[in-house]
């Protein structure tokens, strides 16, 4: 007879607490940098994003597992491993993986999920985050960066609905594809576009979505406002 949930005991699957030792963040800035083609500036920017969203989810995480909703906090743990590798923080997303395998085994099991299991998943995660966001930190600190605007991209010129929807379908490759890219072609577009233009509020909405490394959100606007657009 096939059983829909595996008879393993939880007991005898552990938390993902035995990974304080591995560090996956690169050594040097060369290394970090490197997946984002080397441009300093775009991570910085990146990288205050990813914080700024961190400190809700991880408020967020706390109250989940207080709450014991398991399958929300899944859901969450799934999300932020997945900006926290785009973002380049090989360690937490190797850490958020682990969880995210761990709570699921659990949740095939004959017993469940017990709050015992993932209790200090939040203190777990913020922890390693800390550490690793202190890693980066010190290596963004060993060079300077020029933060005058570039205004390459700063057109005057009034855009047409023609550009706006070419410029919409580089943008929406970008989202499929997960490329960081997205964030720099948002912004260049919002800064191309007219403050009076009817598609302003579309747009800022769009790119805020962006900004937060919501790819997922950012496709529904895109799709609202191609429709607009016709």
């Amino acid at each position: 007879m096939t059983k829909d949930k595996q008879s393993v005991v939880p007991q005898q699957l552990s938390p993902p607490f035995n990974d304080q030792s591995v560090s996956l963040t690169p050594n040097t800035l060369a290394q970090l940098l490197a997946p984002f083609a080397g441009k300093q500036a775009f991570y910085r920017r990146l990288i205050a994003i990813f914080e700024t969203n961190l400190r809700q989810q991880l408020s967020t995480i706390e109250s989940l597992i207080a709450q014991q909703d398991i399958t929300a906090l899944l859901k969450l743990v799934h999300t932020l491993k997945g900006t926290s590798g785009t973002a380049g923080l090989p360690t937490l997303h190797h850490t958020l993986r682990a969880w995210e395998q761990f709570l699921t085994q659990c949740m095939q099991t004959e017993a469940g999920v017990e709050l015992t299991h993932y209790a200090e998943l939040g203190t777990h995660i913020s922890d390693v985050a800390e550490r690793e966001l202190k890693a980066i930190h010190a290596l963004l600190a060993t060079t300077t960066l020029d933060t005058a605007i570039d205004t390459a991209t700063q057109g005057t010129d009034t855009i047409t609905a023609a550009q706006i929807t070419a410029e919409l379908a580089t943008l929406k490759q970008a989202l499929l594809d997960g490329n960081l890219n997205a964030v720099e072609r948002c912004q260049a577009l919002q800064a191309k576009l007219a403050k009076d233009s009817p598609f302003a509020a579309d747009i800022i909405a769009l790119c805020h979505s962006v900004d937060e490394l919501d790819f997922d959100s950012a496709l529904s606007q895109l799709a609202v406002l191609s429709v607009k657009l016709k």
